[in-house]
């Protein structure tokens, strides 16, 4: 493995980024020098996405998830069929691994050897992206990067080592050589910031940055579409691939999240998120990832626009929530078309959501996939991101799963409720993410544009500009 090879870490379970709240203000560092005119990290009309991978309870893919939704679907064991198979008294939403499959050849043999559930959720979803945008991946790409957002908990190589240590005893060849052959160039201990990231970085070929947002904390994933974000920007990179993985809760971590925020005990409609009667988020798990890249040097078509993304940890969370979409709205004439939720489900979540939200957009279609699939913590937001990109591509929105009597207590919420509901052509999709737990600080929030809107809004941002500067010169 390159001894140069950048080493950037997301440390603390926080996505770190450039973005700081000051005097009650989000302020931006991001700049673009050299002779290039200062760019607000907030806005980005140059970022496109080309490809997006879905695993979830639904299957493989954005399209069978987003088909899921449209017909009313939910995935969680329990329900209207009695309590959940587990015993435990929390219903879940399980991933069916069977349809997961792995590279083929003699390098990737041997990386599978020490390849976990999370890697290789995160491979597959990553080369559905990488399909969609028309990436093989077989040539090196020093253009393109990886950013992961996963698990904090735990080594990544804690079932890596007792193999290694049980093989050698009765291997013959010096622990060099042995560790040579059999430990994969992409997971060195320590030695990278995600052992995940390198396998990514095997199936895509991106060779440019691995940088990896550790944690629940960074917003289900909005920490680490930031962060490609700034790589974009600065000009660093050409594209990115954003993977994120919810690996299944453990019983210990279950209730461990159930002490700080109480997961729900019933998934059946009533109970889905923003209901009256709804009465806790419930847990999900997937992966997703996002292929974002400048639309100058886009490898494959857009489809969608990323026009505005940033992550914001505050005091409190209504206030993070408020500052990060203030972020992302800021100098926009128009409220957004629809809001893709982070609809947990929670009593407090989706009223503290709601309260921070509305006020700043509007009464405007709301939808949310959480029941449908629950939440899949480190990667919901990014299988929320595809879901949204999928939404603007048909020109529909599906209906939030679980929810029969939308919470008057909510203000004027408008959620999509029973059938999709259509999408004018020229749309912008606000998506939101909060972090789980009663003592959550950290909020992401996304502004996503139809690939033809948001063209037509970028020419016409041009034309006012050239306009204001042929103003200038002439007084």
């Amino acid at each position: 493995m390159p001894s140069d090879r950048p080493d950037r870490r997301v440390t603390g379970g926080r996505a770190e980024t450039d973005a700081r709240v000051t005097g009650g203000r989000a302020e931006t560092d991001a700049r673009v020098t050299g002779g290039r005119a200062e760019a607000d990290a907030r806005v980005t009309p140059g970022i496109v996405v080309t490809g997006t991978g879905v695993i979830s309870p639904a299957g493989l893919g954005a399209a069978r998830l987003w088909e899921a939704m449209a017909a009313g679907k939910t995935f969680f064991d329990g329900g209207d069929d009695g309590p959940p198979a587990s015993g435990l008294p929390w219903p879940a939403a399980a991933v069916d691994t069977s349809e997961i499959t792995w590279p083929a050849g003699p390098v990737w043999a041997n990386a599978g050897k020490y390849a976990n559930q999370s890697a290789r959720w995160a491979v597959a979803a990553a080369r559905q992206a990488l399909e969609q945008a028309g990436i093989s991946g077989e040539t090196e790409d020093v253009r393109g990067g990886t950013v992961m957002a996963v698990a904090s908990s735990g080594d990544e190589l804690s079932d890596v080592i007792p193999q290694l240590a049980s093989r050698y005893r009765t291997d013959s060849r010096p622990l060099v050589k042995f560790l040579h052959d059999e430990v994969p160039d992409y997971s060195y201990i320590r030695g990278i910031p995600s052992q995940l990231g390198q396998f990514v970085s095997m199936a895509s070929g991106f060779r440019g940055s691995n940088v990896a947002a550790y944690g629940e904390a960074a917003a289900g994933g909005t920490g680490a579409l930031a962060l490609a974000v700034r790589l974009l920007e600065s000009g660093e990179l050409d594209r990115v691939l954003v993977v994120g993985v919810g690996a299944p809760l453990t019983v210990t971590g279950l209730a461990a999240f159930d002490q700080d925020e109480p997961f729900g005990t019933r998934a059946v409609t009533g109970a889905g998120p923003f209901d009256a009667e709804r009465s806790g988020s419930l847990a999900g798990q997937g992966a997703a990832a996002v292929l974002l890249e400048r639309a100058e040097a886009a490898a494959g078509p857009a489809l969608a626009r990323l026009l505005g993304c940033e992550v914001l940890a505050a005091s409190d969370l209504p206030t993070a929530i408020g500052l990060a979409v203030d972020a992302v709205l800021d100098g926009r004439a128009a409220p957004p078309t629809a809001w893709w939720a982070h609809g947990a489900g929670s009593v407090r979540l989706d009223a503290v959501e709601a309260g921070a939200v509305l006020p700043r957009t509007g009464s405007v279609p709301v939808t949310g996939s959480k029941g449908t699939i629950g939440n899949a913590f480190e990667c919901s937001a990014l299988i929320d991101t595809a879901l949204a990109v999928r939404s603007l591509t048909r020109g529909e929105l599906p209906p939030v799963g679980m929810l029969g009597h939308p919470d008057p207590a909510l203000g004027g919420l408008a959620p999509v409720i029973g059938e999709v509901r259509p999408l004018p052509p020229a749309a912008t999709v606000l998506l939101t993410a909060l972090n789980q737990g009663a003592g959550a600080t950290a909020a992401g929030a996304l502004l996503l544009a139809a690939a033809e809107a948001a063209a037509e809004a970028a020419a016409e941002t041009a034309a006012d500009g050239r306009t204001a500067d042929h103003g200038k010169a002439r007084a």
